[in-house]
C-alpha cells in the first residue's frame, strides 16, 4: 500500500540538509553528501521533502538547481506521489525543467512509464504540458511526434485535449493549424464540434471554421442537439446558401422551429402552448411565469432544450420564478449572464421586474456571494416590486439581526437605480428626437456613451425614423438641408462608434447628400472613415460585426438575435459584405464620377490662371481617384459604367461652342491623367484614344442639337 501523501499540516522532517551543487561535475548532480536524507526510507516518498528540496535548489541555483534536483529523482526513482497540491506543483516544476532538452524530455517519459507500470501512477498533466509547449513554441513536428508517443499510455482525456484544442485553435498561422488537424485525426477524441465551431465564430474566424467543419464532417463529428453552433449554421445557410447540411446539422437549425416540436401528446407542452398568448389576443393568455418556472427547473430536461422549446411556442418575455430556475442550474455569475444572452439572442426578454434586474446585475459584476443569496432567498420574487413590502421586510431583518437578507436588500437599490438611469436616459433621447432637437440629442447620446449607458432598441428606431428616414434623397442645396445633413452624419458617426447595426441606405443617402453639395474632401473623408472603422473592427477582438436585416441575405432560417451578426473575415468580395451594401451601387459610382468633374470645373475664364492647367487636370479627376481608392480596398467598380460616364462628362465640358473648353487642358491631356488614374480599376486604359471620344463628343453635341432643334420645331 502506498504511503498517504503528506501534507503541510503534518510535522517536516527536523533537518533538511544543506544544498551544494558540484558545479565541476557535467551533470551537476546534488553532492551525495547532501542527498543522505532522500534516501531514508520516510523520504522516498515524500512529496513535501522533495517540494523543499527544489524550492531551496531554485532559490540559490535557479533553473540549474530544479535540474540536479530532477538528475537525483530520476536516479533513484523512488517518488511516484501525485496527489495534492503539492504533487501537482513538483511534477510540474521537474517537467518544466526538461522541456527544452529532449533527452532530458526522454527521461521523463522513461520515469513517467516507470511510474505508470510499477505504481499505476500517471505523471500529472504529462501529454497537455509536452504538447502546448511545443505548439506554443512552433515547434509543430515535435509536438506530433511527442503525440504519437504520448497518447497510448498518457491519453489526457476528451475534455483536457478539447481545451487544448481550444487554446489554439484560433490562431491563424498555417502551420499550426495543420498541426491541430493532424493532433485531432490522430486521436480517438472526437465530438468536439460543438467546442470548435461556436469559438472560431465567435472569434471572427468563419474560414477556420468551414476548414474544420469539412474535417469533422469526414469523421462524422457532427453537433449535438443544442444551439451552441446555431449561430455559425445560421450564417452558412444565409450567406453561402448553396452549402448542404448533415442532417444533424439540420437539426440544429430547426430547434427553433415549432414544426419542430411534436407538442400534441404532453400534457405539458399542452399547458404552456394554451397559457401563452399576446396581450392584444381575444382568447390567449399570458405565458405562465410558475408553470415556466416548473419547466426550466426540471432537471430531466436539459436547459439548452428548455430555452429553445420554449422559444418555438413563441414566448417572447419570461418571468422572474422562470430566470430563478434559469439561474439555479447555473454554478457561476458568467454561467447566469451566458443564459441571460442566450435567452436575448432567440428574442426572449427577463423583463424588467426587480428581481429580474438584480439578477443581471449582480451576475454581470461577478458577485456570486450576492447572486447565491438572491437566487436561495425566500423572499418571493414579486415582492422586489414592492416598496413598501421591501422597506418592513428590510427593518425587520435589521432589527433581527438577520444580517444577509438586509445586506442583500440594500445592495439591490443600486441595481435599481442604474436600470432607473438608463431607462430614463433613453426616454429622454426619444423626447429630444421627437421635437427635433437633435443637437440636445446628440449631446445626450455622447454623455450615455461616456458612462457606458446602452441605447436601447426603441432609442435606435427612433433615431432612423426622427432622423435618417426623412432626410430626402435628393437634398436641394440651402442652408437648412446642409444642417440636416451635417446632423444625419453626426448621428451616423455615434451609431459606428457604439457598433450598432445601421441600414446600409443610410449611409449611402448621407454620400450622396454631401456629392450633392458639391463636397468632395468630405465625401472622400467619409467613405474612407467608414472602411477604416470597419477594418479595425475586423482586426481587433471579438470577431463578430452587427449588421442590420435589410443587408442581409435573404433565408428562410429566422435570424437567432435581434441583430445580424457577421464574422470579420467574411470576404469582401461577398455579395452581401458589409462594406459593399454600402458601397458597391454602381448609380453612387457614376455619381461620384460625375461630381468630381463637376466640382472640378472652371466656371468661367476668370477662374482659370495662366498656370491652373494642372490643379484644374487634378480637379475633374477627383472623382475618378475616389472610386480608384475603393477599388485598393476591395469595393468592385465597374470599368465599362464608369467608362461611359467619364465619356458623357467629357463630351459635355468638351462640347463645341462651350466657353469653359478654353480653361480646360488639352483633351489628350485629360484623358491620360484619367487613364493613368483609373489603371487600378480597369485591366487595360478605360478611355480609348482621343480620336475615339472626339467623336463620341462630335456625335452626342450633334444629337443634342437635333433634339433641340425638334423641341424648338414642336413649339412652333
Amino acid at each position: 500500500m502506498r504511503p498517504k501523501p503528506a501534507t503541510r499540516d503534518q510535522k517536516a522532517p527536523k533537518n533538511r540538509g544543506t544544498l551544494r551543487i558540484d558545479r565541476e561535475a557535467n551533470d551537476l548532480l546534488l553532492r551525495e553528501a547532501d542527498l543522505g536524507l532522500v534516501d531514508i526510507s520516510e523520504n522516498e516518498n515524500d512529496i513535501l521533502f522533495w517540494l523543499d528540496l527544489v524550492n531551496a535548489a531554485k532559490r540559490e541555483h535557479g533553473q540549474a538547481g530544479v535540474l540536479a534536483v530532477w538528475e537525483a529523482m530520476d536516479v533513484r526513482k523512488t517518488l511516484s506521489d501525485t496527489e495534492g497540491q503539492e504533487a501537482e506543483m513538483l511534477w510540474k516544476a521537474m517537467l518544466n525543467a526538461a522541456l527544452d532538452d529532449e533527452g532530458r524530455l526522454d527521461r521523463v517519459f522513461l520515469y513517467a512509464e516507470w511510474m505508470f507500470k510499477v505504481r499505476s501512477v500517471q505523471w500529472p498533466d504529462l501529454y497537455s504540458t509536452i504538447v502546448s509547449h511545443c505548439l506554443r513554441n512552433g515547434q509543430f513536428m515535435r509536438a506530433m511526434q511527442w503525440h504519437i508517443r504520448l497518447m497510448p499510455t498518457f491519453d489526457p482525456g476528451s475534455e483536457a485535449f478539447s481545451d487544448m484544442l481550444r487554446h489554439f485553435v484560433t490562431s491563424t498561422d498555417t502551420q499550426m493549424q495543420q498541426a491541430l488537424q493532424s493532433l485531432y485525426v490522430s486521436t480517438f477524441h472526437h465530438g468536439l464540434y460543438d467546442e470548435i465551431i461556436p469559438l472560431l465564430f465567435e472569434s471572427g474566424l468563419s474560414e477556420l471554421c468551414a476548414e474544420w467543419r469539412k474535417l469533422f464532417l469526414r469523421f462524422h463529428d457532427l453537433p449535438r442537439l443544442t444551439a451552441e453552433s446555431q449561430p455559425y449554421l445560421s450564417f452558412l445557410v444565409r450567406y453561402f446558401p448553396g452549402t448542404s447540411l448533415e442532417l444533424e446539422e439540420q437539426l440544429v437549425l430547426d430547434v427553433n422551429s415549432s414544426a419542430y416540436w411534436d407538442v400534441k401528446h404532453d400534457s405539458l407542452w399542452d399547458a404552456m402552448n394554451g397559457t401563452h398568448g399576446e396581450d392584444d389576443s381575444p382568447t390567449g393568455r399570458r405565458y405562465s411565469d410558475k408553470l415556466g418556472a416548473r419547466w426550466f427547473a426540471s432537471s430531466w430536461v436539459p436547459l439548452d432544450f428548455a430555452i429553445h422549446a420554449v422559444h418555438a411556442l413563441g414566448v417572447h418575455q419570461i418571468g422572474p420564478l422562470s430566470l430563478q430556475s434559469i439561474a439555479l442550474r447555473e454554478p457561476t455569475p458568467d454561467g447566469v449572464i451566458a443564459r441571460i444572452t442566450q435567452l436575448h439572442k432567440v428574442n426572449i426578454g427577463i423583463g424588467h421586474s426587480t428581481y429580474a434586474l438584480a439578477v443581471r446585475n449582480f451576475a454581470k459584476a461577478g458577485d456570486s456571494e450576492l447572486l447565491h443569496e438572491l437566487l436561495h432567498t425566500d423572499i418571493h420574487p414579486d415582492v422586489f416590486d414592492d416598496p413598501e413590502m421591501l422597506q418592513s421586510i428590510r427593518d425587520k431583518a435589521f432589527e433581527s439581526g438577520a444580517r444577509q437578507t438586509y445586506r442583500l436588500l440594500l445592495a439591490i437599490q443600486p441595481a435599481m437605480a442604474q436600470e432607473s438611469i438608463e431607462s430614463i436616459s433613453n426616454m429622454l433621447l426619444q423626447q429630444r428626437l421627437k421635437q427635433r432637437q437633435n443637437q440636445q440629442a446628440l449631446a445626450l447620446l455622447d454623455d450615455m456613451r461616456s458612462m457606458n449607458i446602452d441605447l436601447s432598441a426603441a432609442s435606435l428606431q427612433h433615431i432612423y425614423s426622427d432622423v435618417l428616414e426623412t432626410l430626402p434623397w435628393k437634398l436641394e442645396v440651402d442652408p437648412a438641408n446642409w444642417k440636416s445633413l451635417q446632423e444625419a452624419i453626426a448621428f451616423l458617426n455615434r451609431l459606428m462608434l457604439i457598433q450598432k447595426p445601421v441600414p446600409a441606405r443610410y449611409w449611402r443617402k448621407t454620400l450622396f447628400g454631401l456629392g450633392r453639395f458639391g463636397r468632395l474632401d468630405e465625401l472622400e473623408d467619409l467613405c474612407l472613415a467608414i472602411l477604416d472603422t470597419h477594418e479595425a473592427r475586423s482586426a481587433s477582438p471579438g470577431g463578430l460585426l452587427p449588421v442590420h436585416p435589410t443587408d442581409a441575405p435573404p433565408s428562410n432560417v429566422g435570424a437567432l438575435t435581434e441583430n445580424l451578426v457577421v464574422p470579420a473575415d467574411l470576404p469582401i468580395a461577398h455579395t452581401y459584405h458589409p462594406m459593399r451594401q454600402i458601397f458597391d451601387k454602381s448609380a453612387l459610382h457614376v455619381a461620384i464620377a460625375r461630381w468630381g468633374f463637376k466640382a472640378g470645373s472652371p466656371r468661367d475664364l476668370s477662374e482659370r490662371s495662366p498656370h491652373a492647367g494642372p490643379a484644374v487636370e487634378l480637379a475633374i479627376t477627383r472623382g475618378v481617384q475616389l472610386l480608384a481608392k475603393l477599388e485598393e480596398r476591395g469595393i468592385p467598380v465597374n470599368a465599362s459604367t464608369l467608362r461611359g460616364e467619364v465619356i458623357r462628362c467629357l463630351a459635355r465640358l468638351y462640347r463645341p461652342g462651350n466657353n469653359r473648353t478654353k480653361a480646360l487642358p488639352a483633351l489628350a491631356v485629360v484623358i491620360q491623367q484619367i487613364n493613368k488614374t483609373a489603371g487600378r480599376i480597369s485591366e487595360k486604359q478605360l478611355l480609348p484614344s482621343v480620336h475615339t471620344v472626339q467623336g463620341f463628343i462630335t456625335s452626342s453635341e450633334g444629337q443634342r442639337r437635333r433634339e433641340k432643334h425638334s423641341q424648338v420645331t414642336q413649339s412652333r
